[in-house]
C-alpha cells in the first residue's frame, strides 16, 4: 500500500479526498502506476492493493475509480466506482466502465489514465 499524507496541500482531511484503488498485475506495474498517480495527483488518496483483495477493498474504501487487471464484477450502478480494466499487452488495452457506460481504448498512456482519474475526481467533488 502506498503511504499517503494525512492532509493534502489545502489541509483537507484525507477521508475527504477522492480515492483511487490500483490492483494491476504484475506487481511492478501496480506499484509504478500507484506511485505515478500519487506524485502527479497529490490531492487524491491512492491505495495500491493486491488483486485478490480487490473486492473487499472496494467495499471497505469506497473508491471513485478502480484501476485493475480484473473484469468488473460489480453491477454498474450510480454510486459504484468507475472501473478501468487495464491490460497493456492486449487489445483493447483498456475497458472502462463509468456510470453504466462502457468505453474501450486500443492504446493507453499515462495522460489517458490521468484524464479518467481527473474526470472521476471532479465528479466526486461535485457530489
Amino acid at each position: 500500500m502506498i503511504a499517503t499524507a494525512e492532509t493534502d496541500a489545502e489541509n483537507s482531511p484525507a477521508e475527504e479526498r477522492p480515492r483511487v484503488l490500483v490492483a494491476i498485475e504484475p506487481r511492478s506495474y501496480r506499484d509504478a502506476v500507484g506511485r505515478a498517480i500519487q506524485a502527479l495527483r497529490p490531492n487524491l488518496e491512492v491505495e495500491v492493493v493486491e488483486p485478490d483483495d480487490l473486492m473487499l477493498e472496494v467495499l471497505c474504501l469506497n473508491p471513485v475509480l478502480v484501476i485493475c487487471s480484473l473484469p468488473r464484477t460489480l453491477r454498474p450502478v450510480p454510486g459504484r466506482p468507475a472501473w478501468f480494466e487495464f491490460h497493456p499487452y492486449e487489445s483493447p488495452a483498456a475497458r472502462i466502465s463509468i456510470d453504466g457506460q462502457y468505453f474501450e481504448m486500443e492504446e493507453v498512456d499515462l495522460l489517458d489514465l490521468l484524464s479518467v482519474i481527473d474526470d472521476r475526481a471532479a465528479a466526486a467533488r461535485a457530489g
